[in-house]
């Protein structure tokens, strides 16, 4: 296995030593260990299968680990459930599924969470909820109703609303595999955006153009396992690993 790359001098946010996970006699995690500096954009990309969704919601507390630790701005899992609690507010998850309130406005969706968890008062979320959404170009949207927007328009609702929170890392797990072709362009539009701010983003993404465009490292799970940390130059070439390259050689 390559050693991590880092495209960042700043200190690392995300540390995960030996992290495991298990359903059963299956193995999902197989003691992965990565750390995210702040201000990375690193993308994880591999097969249907190898564990790329649920390390990444191991990060965030959504799945328990069997195994190892992770430490996420400071804050170790596993934890109590304030701590797990307090990680899901500073690491931001956008899902495959936009999980919108289909009840609620677009408006009321976003400032739902800085009202009930920062006490924020409603015309302050409401201000936030405003200058989140013209940011990701759905101003126009606020006061209509998720069944009302595209599939597109919707997961910009949900980055938003992540976004409210103002977390130290936003991450991703499949944004755009859930949209029609035409929609994925206007979400990975928005994501470029957000990788040029400084945020710290962790991707799961089969978007190999968008991942070799805007990643600072790109992370290759197979089989519950990282089989290679590089930067997009070094990964689009092949990484001298067969497994790279028979996945590279799927998607050309």
């Amino acid at each position: 296995m390559h050693g991590p790359v880092s495209m960042s001098n700043e200190e690392p946010i995300i540390v995960c030593q030996d992290v495991r996970r298990h359903y059963g006699q299956f193995e999902a995690l197989r003691g992965v260990s990565l750390t995210i500096r702040k201000g990375e954009v690193v993308c994880i990309v591999g097969p249907s299968g190898s564990g790329k969704s649920t390390f990444l919601r191991t990060i965030n507390g959504l799945e328990e680990i069997d195994g190892g630790n992770i430490t996420v701005d400071g804050i170790s899992l596993p934890g109590s459930r304030r701590e797990t609690t307090e990680i899901r507010r500073r690491a931001g998850m956008v899902f495959q599924s936009f999980n919108l309130f289909p009840h609620m406005t677009v408006r009321r969706n976003v400032t739902l969470a800085p009202m009930r968890n920062q006490r924020l008062s409603r015309s302050e979320a409401d201000k936030i909820a405003e200058r989140l959404l013209a940011r990701v170009h759905i101003g126009d949207q606020i006061d209509k109703y998720p069944e009302q927007l595209s599939g597109g328009q919707q997961q910009r609702v949900a980055i938003a609303r992540a976004l409210a929170m103002e977390p130290r890392v936003l991450m991703f797990d499949e944004p755009t595999s859930a949209l029609d072709p035409e929609m994925v362009n206007e979400v990975l539009e928005v994501m470029r955006e957000l990788s040029h701010s400084g945020i710290t983003m962790l991707v799961v993404t089969h978007e190999m153009a968008f991942a070799r465009e805007v990643a600072d490292r790109i992370v290759f799970m197979a089989d519950g396992n990282i089989v290679c940390d590089l930067p997009p130059s070094s990964f689009f070439s092949g990484a001298n690993e067969p497994r790279v390259q028979q996945f590279l050689s799927k998607i050309r």
